[in-house]
């Protein structure tokens, strides 16, 4: 199908990818993998609109809408397409659903029309300014927020599993997480016989990651165990499809930002990371690992 929020990639026999494009209402990439006699979907894009696409696409590409859902971590552009499939049971680590439920006051709050529209303002300000602590893209997910805003719903997943859970299907789909690393808990969606592991925010391409509700540390420790899976092909939850190098492109990322931030000012970017998009998110990084409390 035709979407102005992303494109379906075939990688395998009922197993596509879903990456956003650009300026559109999805933002994150996601998963459609016909597992045999139920259709997943992983990750449900930023607003209701881009997953009523998603759901058009899974009937397109399986026969069927989507019978079961996942989230890789609580973040909202992978997170609030979830209202499109409030019936199906929505997998997610135990942690993420708490931590959903913990904010849940707080995200409505920020979901609200008024402040969206504060946010989009304030936003353009900046731009207009110069400010290179914001970017064409943290503008373009907010304009799809506050253009959705009547029909966001935050809706937590509602099956739950520790590190790993391996899906009742005919097809061989695993649910693994190792703890912390983008979030307090990540997990991604992995199939063994296909080599395809769909990464959620754990690996992106060309894309600055963001630190702040996670542990950079660890992070890179999920780094080495996504490497020992031996995936061909791996879905970011940013970016194009890529092999299994771009694990060692986030991890020497992930190390430039805890070396930069121990050194003392002034920085700069690397020169390399400077086209990556979400160009903010490299500074609010050498910020969030500054501000915590020196271990003893």
């Amino acid at each position: 199908m035709k979407s102005r929020h992303f494109t379906v990639q075939p990688l395998s026999e009922g197993v596509s990818a879903t990456i956003a494009t650009p300026g559109g209402a999805a933002v994150s990439n996601s998963a459609v993998v016909d597992v045999g006699d139920a259709t997943l979907v992983f990750d449900t894009m930023l607003t209701p609109r881009a997953a009523e696409d998603l759901a058009t696409a899974a009937l397109e590409l399986t026969g069927r809408r989507p019978t079961l859902a996942a989230n890789s971590h609580w973040h909202l552009d992978h997170i609030l397409g979830n209202s499109v499939f409030s019936s199906l049971p929505i997998y997610a680590t135990r942690r993420t659903r708490e931590i959903l439920l913990e904010k849940r006051v707080e995200l409505e709050g920020e979901l609200k029309p008024e402040a969206l529209a504060r946010d989009v303002s304030e936003i353009e300000r900046q731009l207009k300014a110069g400010d290179p602590g914001v970017s064409a893209e943290l503008l373009a997910l907010n304009r799809a927020l506050l253009e959705d805003a009547a029909n966001l719903r935050l809706t937590p997943p509602t099956r739950v599993f520790e590190s790993k859970f391996r899906l009742p299907s005919q097809r061989r789909v695993e649910l693994v997480s190792w703890g912390s690393g983008h979030t307090e808990s990540d997990s991604v969606l992995f199939l063994p016989d296909e080599g395809i592991l769909y990464a959620g925010d754990l690996v992106l391409a060309g894309v600055h990651p963001s630190t702040g509700s996670g542990d950079p540390e660890h992070w890179l420790t999920v780094l080495d165990e996504i490497d020992r899976l031996h995936p061909e092909r791996i879905v970011p939850g940013h970016g194009p499809v890529s092999s299994g190098a771009v694990v060692g492109e986030m991890r020497e990322y992930l190390t430039t930002v805890l070396r930069v931030a121990s050194a003392p000012d002034p920085h700069e970017m690397p020169a390399k990371y400077a086209t990556w998009g979400f160009r903010e998110s490299f500074e609010q990084s050498i910020r969030f690992v500054r501000s915590r409390p020196t271990p003893r």
